[in-house]
């Protein structure tokens, strides 16, 4: 009977350490994000391509009415950001690095 007190009182301390190391494992790889965001201004209407050479992202995007757009949860590395125009041409490409949790801001 005292032995099964026993046991039982290890398993719950087992099972509280494995339930607390899974919620601190789980939180710390949710936290290790590896991307960040590029934002700028340009024409409304026109479209905003983003290219990373290095790692084949590539996303676009239409300016919104203020002129203003933001891309949201990009990977880290380094890009071309051109401006698509209503007429099909591409504005020259501009260099922006996108590191960790930070925003890149295209000039």
């Amino acid at each position: 009977m005292i032995r099964g007190s026993i046991i039982r009182k290890g398993m719950k301390r087992i099972i509280v350490a494995l339930a607390f190391g899974l919620v601190f494992t789980a939180t710390g790889a949710i936290a290790q994000h590896s991307s960040g965001n590029i934002i700028g201004e340009a024409v409304a209407g026109d479209t905003v391509v983003i290219h990373g050479p290095d790692n084949g992202f590539h996303r676009e995007m239409e300016i919104k009415e203020d002129g203003k757009y933001q891309v949201r949860r990009v990977p880290t590395g380094d890009y071309t950001v051109s401006v698509k125009h209503a007429d099909g041409t591409l504005s020259p490409p501009k260099m922006v690095s996108v590191r960790v949790g930070s925003t890149a801001r295209v000039q």
